[in-house]
């Protein structure tokens, strides 16, 4: 009974086990820094999850759509490593430690989408499968609710926040942020001070009466 309950179990896992397999943390091989293994199609990523959705991105970027000047024949592509001046010269590129270009992101030929490493289009709405590539084990927090956070509520449609929401793709590190105030008390309600309660601290009588039963059991 035992082992068939073993074998049960082994079984339920056994999906987690591989997915987790599959998708390492970004690595570094000794040869070089290396990313995680790549699906064959970004979309891949999210087949096992829970199904959620995420607000539209295209609708709050200033230069969307990219092609009126990328892709018409106003500015030719150019995949050369250089200052901007011209236009998006207020972006400091700091994501990768100097490893990444603009087209490690953005697809060459198309601007309105991003590109994957294996050269797959991913829409400009759909940042996390992006960041999935070298970020794998914080997308599949992201996916479950550990990292990130929910929007609305949590019942029925599940709404995420999107990678870029909290992240500035060109320079992710989360800044240092003040904490907010602590709340104010509801109507009718007051704040008193922890030192005007009096008493003992939980933790003081946890440890009295911790100290009384090992006293307790002294022969």
């Amino acid at each position: 009974m035992k082992g068939r309950l073993f074998l049960l179990m082994l079984l339920m896992l056994f999906p987690s086990l591989l997915w987790a397999l599959e998708s390492s943390e970004i690595r570094n091989d000794g040869d070089g820094v290396v990313a995680a293994k790549q699906y064959d199609d970004p979309k891949e990523a999210v087949a096992r999850v829970p199904a959620f959705v995420t607000d539209l991105r295209t609708d709050k970027l200033v230069y969307y759509p990219c092609e009126n000047c990328h892709t018409k024949g106003l500015i030719a592509p150019n995949e050369k490593v250089r200052e901007l001046t011209d236009m998006h010269a207020e972006i400091q590129l700091q994501h990768g430690g100097g490893r990444f270009w603009c087209t490690t992101c953005h697809d060459l030929t198309d601007r309105n989408y991003l590109v994957s490493l294996k050269k797959q289009r991913i829409s400009l709405n759909d940042p996390y499968l992006l960041c999935g590539q070298c970020h794998s084990a914080r997308q599949k927090d992201y996916f479950m609710g550990a990292h990130g956070r929910r929007k609305a509520n949590w019942k029925g449609e599940k709404r995420l926040t999107n990678c870029t929401e909290c992240h500035n793709p060109h320079a992710p590190k989360t800044p240092p942020r003040i904490p907010r105030t602590k709340p104010v008390a509801r109507m009718g309600l007051s704040i008193v001070p922890t030192e005007e309660l009096g008493g003992e601290k939980v933790w003081e009588k946890y440890e009295e009466a911790k100290t009384s039963h090992s006293e307790s059991k002294k022969p």
